[in-house]
């Protein structure tokens, strides 16, 4: 990353992450068991949450610095030569934002709608669907300050937390096409304590599999795809 960042001209700060085979009890104590039973049979794992303390911890450096934004980007991201042009055009423009990001997964039932152009070949928009990652996106002070007031507590992973706009009230954007993508050459970290390659291995909640669990998650899966196209709808009106 030192490397990408430093022929890219970008001046950076680096900050450690969190290491998942470190944490303290108090850390652990930041989930919501009864939340993440409603969603997942599986606890959030010790890297997930490692991965949500390192993504706060950046944020704290945002509201610390005195700053009007940063751009966060994680240590297997790829950027591309147009990162730097497409940073500035953020940090020069004049429309207020709480979050955006700086990759796109395209996934099957994605929508962007363009809002306005940040470069001349580049617009910036709204994406639908429930966008995943954290691997690059640039946070203002107020989409931080916002973020980490709702964060003493989380059952989602940070990645999808911070994209599920209909429930965090985050005003977000994405670019048309992306100037970062993820690179972790095959390796992930947070697989080591997630096994999720391994899904007969990865620990479940004793009691996941139970009638009440079941329709609590599917429940709530159509819950969030109810509220998720309402608040699209109205971000699509404001523009």
């Amino acid at each position: 990353m030192s490397a990408q960042l430093t022929a890219l001209g970008l001046p950076f700060e680096r900050l450690d992450a969190s290491d998942g085979r470190a944490l303290t009890a108090a850390d652990r104590a930041r989930v919501d068991h009864q939340e993440r039973k409603a969603i997942s049979a599986y606890p959030l794992s010790d890297n997930e949450i490692g991965c949500w303390l390192s993504h706060l911890r950046a944020m704290q450096s945002l509201l610390d610095s005195g700053e009007a934004m940063a751009a966060i980007v994680e240590d297997d991201a790829a950027l591309t030569a147009e990162t730097p042009a497409v940073l500035a055009a953020i940090a020069s423009m004049d429309r207020r934002f709480d979050a955006i990001d700086l990759h796109r997964l395209f996934n099957k039932h994605e929508r962007f709608v363009k809002i306005l152009p940040l470069l001349p070949d580049l617009a910036l928009g709204r994406v639908g669907y429930t966008h995943m990652r954290l691997t690059a996106y640039v946070i203002s002070r107020e989409g931080a300050a916002k973020f980490l007031a709702q964060s003493a507590h989380f059952a989602h992973a940070v990645d999808k937390a911070l994209h599920r706009y209909w429930h965090n009230g985050l005003d977000l954007y994405g670019i048309e096409r992306p100037v970062a993508a993820q690179d972790d050459g095959g390796v992930s970290y947070i697989e080591e304590t997630r096994s999720q390659e391994r899904p007969a291995e990865r620990p479940r909640y004793p009691d996941a599999g139970s009638l009440r669990w079941q329709v609590a998650r599917r429940m709530e899966k159509w819950r969030e795809s109810y509220h998720k196209r309402r608040a699209f709808a109205k971000l699509i009106q404001r523009g």
